[in-house]
């Protein structure tokens, strides 16, 4: 009954063809094998007249033999992916590869050109079950090739903003202020990165630097968040790159050179650490990435269109986001996903800013003396929720840490131990109110976390602490973000 309702829902969407013949059908693996007359093939899904009656069939990971067959072009997994030159051919290239490895496919890459390559996926017997084609664009391109039906899946950093497009979260990245290796500046201020950008600092001797004018370098298409570093200006005389790899080497080679490069390409140019007015820095590392402390951390998004592509592809959409995944994203210079521990110990920085900041107000010392109470029993996961500018709404990378912490829930990964979902505020407002916002928000992260698990063994609870640690100063709207916030804790 199901088999015959899903070929009913699918024949709306897709004309059948009829053969007339008989047909030997065996998946990959040769866990199931089904003889019998082929009554019709969709392109997707098999219908054969067995003895058992008429069954339904996916032929996305099937071989067929016998008469009654499809031409063999017709099992042929085909999807077309659209995105930068980075995230195509350095981080689609080896998932694939790890896909095909952990499926017992044969992987084959033929490079056509810097924008052009297709990937072939074959049985032991050669016997090609995928060909993927690789197309390098920008971001805006890619999705406006998803939505003319040019592409099946747009990769890049760029949310699609669109209700039919799908879209997961599947790596990050972010960008970074950085110099070349002589360059003597290892930390500036905002102020300072924004005189640089913004041209009131044009010699590197302001700065106790070489007498060198400063040379910018910036990546194209990045508007929103270099707009975030210096609203002010438009870079009109900066030197764009649309490669990062090649914006990362021209500043590398340049003493006089300032970049706003990506983590995963910064290659030999060297990251300026940036201080806030209130002395408070936050590095970009890994961790730092993951759990969006970093202010400019970058989403990379996997979009696509309804879910007509072949059961392969769709497979392979899933094992982007796996925790198998994790690994080869991390390899490939990128920022992975996987839900690491941070001790309390390794917090200090973060607690003595607490103090400090707390000052000699009773009030607030009594608070961070609750919130180190809390934690110190505890690890910080490394995957943080954060909301939307003016809003309650999660933003795109809070979104995927609700479906992977979930995930991990029900995978076991936290058997027999609490989950405390930890609020935040920045500093701006009256401290009551954002000590209970902070806590509103947290029982809403845990709610939203609690909804998805499968009557796993975790206790889950939430706190709130207001304003009690800042990660970055609220002199900047970038780094009021940062500090509202829902951190978990495992204890």
């Amino acid at each position: 009954m199901i088999h015959r309702l899903a070929l009913l829902l699918v024949s709306i969407v897709f004309p059948l063809a009829t053969w007339a013949g008989s047909v030997v059908l065996e998946t990959h693996d040769g866990s199931i094998t089904l003889e019998g007359e082929l009554v019709s093939f969709n392109g997707e899904l098999f219908r054969v007249k067995t003895a058992y009656g008429t069954l339904t069939m996916d032929g996305g990971n099937v071989t067929c033999s016998g008469p009654g067959c499809p031409k063999a072009e017709a099992l042929i997994a085909q999807a077309r992916i659209a995105g930068p030159s980075d995230i195509v051919h350095r981080l689609i290239t080896p998932l694939l590869q790890a896909y095909a490895e952990k499926q017992g496919y044969g992987f084959r890459r033929i490079y056509k050109s810097d924008t052009a390559t297709t990937w072939e996926l074959s049985l032991k017997s050669g016997q090609l079950v995928a060909v993927i084609d690789g197309q390098v664009t920008d971001d805006s391109e890619a999705l406006r090739l998803l939505a003319a039906g040019d592409a099946d899946i747009a990769v890049g950093r760029t949310e699609s903003g669109e209700d039919a497009v799908r879209e997961d979260v599947f790596a990050l990245d972010a960008l970074v202020p950085a110099v070349a290796p002589d360059n003597p500046r290892a930390m500036v201020t905002f102020d300072q990165l924004q005189g640089l950008l913004g041209a009131g600092i044009d010699n590197w001797s302001r700065l106790a630097g070489p007498d060198l004018p400063v040379a910018l370098h910036l990546p194209d298409g990045k508007a929103d968040l270099l707009q975030r570093l210096q609203p002010s200006r438009r870079f009109a005389s900066a030197i764009r790159h649309v490669d990062p790899d090649v914006l990362s080497d021209a500043v590398a080679e340049d003493p006089a050179a300032l970049g706003v490069a990506s983590f995963s390409s910064i290659g030999n140019a060297v990251p300026l650490v940036v201080s806030g007015a209130c002395g408070l820095a936050i590095p970009a590392t890994p961790d730092t990435i993951r759990a969006e402390d970093y202010p400019l951390t970058e989403p990379l998004f996997l979009h696509r269109i309804g879910v007509q592509q072949p059961k392969l592809i769709r497979e392979f959409i899933t094992f982007t986001r796996s925790y198998e995944a994790q690994p080869v994203i991390r390899t490939t210079g990128f920022v992975d996903q996987a839900i690491g521990r941070i001790r309390f110990e390794r917090q200090g920085d973060r607690l003595a800013n607490a103090v400090l900041g707390a000052g000699d107000a009773p009030a607030a010392m009594k608070t961070v003396q609750e919130m180190i109470g809390a934690l110190m029993r505890g690890q910080r996961l490394t995957l943080t929720f954060r909301f939307r500018d003016g809003s309650s709404d999660l933003d795109p990378q809070s979104r995927s840490n609700l479906r992977r912490l979930s995930e991990a829930i029900n995978r076991g990964d936290f058997d027999g131990q609490e989950l405390v979902f930890v609020g935040f505020s920045d500093g701006v407002g009256p401290a009551g109110g954002n000590l209970r916002l902070s806590q509103e928000r947290a029982r809403s992260v845990r709610r939203a976390v609690g909804s998805m698990l499968d009557g796993a063994p975790v206790e889950l609870s939430s706190d709130g602490f207001g304003e009690a640690m800042p990660m970055a100063c609220d002199d900047t709207v970038w780094g009021r973000q940062v500090n509202r916030r829902v951190e978990v804790w495992v204890r």
